[in-house]
């Protein structure tokens, strides 16, 4: 089958980026064919596109955050059927029968091929001129009318819930706000603070004051964004150009923060969060950079002697169908605020513009890709 796609024909600048016609397979056994209604854009989908996670050869595709409307199904398949409404996430449903996933651990489930595997192999989707599109940083690419999704990847999507938000759901917010559940399980009353207050540090501040904490701390360079950590429920906003971070968290919280979480790359700042953090505190760190760069050897054991944790948490340590439907019951209750965090709509055509404009310091931008932008978000800010 024929269909429109975004595609980098070979790694480099995303500007370089074209949307053209290219052929898609019929699913595998396992897999489902989704109708693509939406794909928010998420930063580790540029770092991708350009070979940040890792160099590959001929045509890149990327889009993870996916959301549409299942129209094909593989023998196999038992989850799913053609005319659903689902969410496609990096994040697998685990068999459930298997020791990790019995432990609590689907993430690493036997069953299933690791996520991490699925970077940078050859995807669903093919040229006109024959080429196969490399998947940069997903175990499928949704910036294309159609495409190709093992059925472990999926969540229904409830029929009140747009598919802007199921998009948001996949990835961003799930990393942000499911950290904040699942790794550093705030109690009420404790201190919170999160470097970088982009969709995913937003999501982070929704998911501390969902859990009770105080204060909460929003921490970033772009006065914009400490405005919206603000409106997110930040009780303090710190600008690293303006003051010294440390000094002024522990002025705020006495003692340094009891939770500290690091949503954007950059080896120093997890430096700066430790200093940040108590002595019996606890570092998330969700952003990164390339591998290489990840090196943390400015760290000492006393820095650890006390108690104090340093761990990582990918994609928030969701279990995807435990996980996914409490956050659309909370969004429908008003609990939490992802309407805010779609910052500019787009179509499939204006890929290079939607890039061009997360990378200016957009919260989350959504491209349109299998129906049309309805009216009254056509012109939204």
């Amino acid at each position: 089958m024929k269909c429109k796609a975004a595609l980098m024909p070979r790694m480099g600048d995303y500007h370089d980026i074209v949307v053209e016609d290219v052929y898609v397979d019929e699913p595998g056994d396992e897999e489902v064919q989704i109708h693509v209604m939406t794909c928010t854009i998420c930063h580790s989908d540029i770092h991708a596109l350009t070979g940040e996670h890792g160099e590959y050869e001929g045509p890149g595709m990327a889009g993870h955050e996916i959301a549409g409307i299942v129209t094909k199904v593989g023998s196999k398949v038992t989850y799913v059927k053609p005319g659903d409404r689902v969410l496609c996430s990096e994040v697998r449903q685990g068999c459930g029968q298997c020791i990790p996933c019995m432990t609590g651990h689907p993430w690493h489930c036997t069953s299933h091929t690791r996520t991490e595997k699925l970077f940078r192999i050859p995807g669903c989707h093919t040229r006109m001129n024959g080429e196969r599109c490399i998947q940069t940083c997903s175990g499928t690419s949704g910036f294309a009318e159609y495409s190709n999704a093992h059925e472990s990847m999926l969540c229904k999507l409830d029929d009140d819930i747009p598919f802007e938000i199921g998009s948001a759901l996949a990835c961003g917010f799930m990393s942000g706000f499911g950290a904040v559940l699942n790794r550093c399980q705030i109690k009420p009353g404790e201190s919170f603070a999160v470097c970088g207050c982009g969709g995913v540090g937003l999501s982070a501040i929704m998911g501390a004051k969902y859990s009770g904490a105080s204060p909460i701390i929003g921490i970033d360079t772009m006065p914009e964004k400490l405005e919206a950590a603000k409106r997110f429920g930040a009780t303090h906003v710190l600008n690293p150009k303006e003051c010294n971070v440390v000094e002024e968290v522990w002025k705020i919280t006495g003692f340094g923060a009891d939770h500290g979480l690091v949503a954007v790359a950059g080896k120093g700042l997890k430096r700066q969060m430790m200093d940040c953090t108590a002595e019996w505190g606890q570092v998330v760190v969700v952003g990164h950079g390339h591998r290489r760069d990840e090196f943390c050897d400015e760290l000492n054991y006393f820095d650890f002697l006390k108690g104090k944790r340093l761990t990582g948490c990918v994609m928030g340590g969701v279990t995807l169908r435990r996980d996914i439907p409490k956050y659309m019951e909370m969004y429908r209750n008003k609990q939490i605020d992802i309407d805010s965090l779609l910052t500019n709509r787009f179509t499939l055509d204006q890929i290079r513009e939607a890039l061009v404009d997360s990378c200016s310091g957009a919260l989350k931008d959504v491209v349109y890709i299998g129906c049309p932008i309805p009216e009254d978000l056509a012109h939204r800010p």
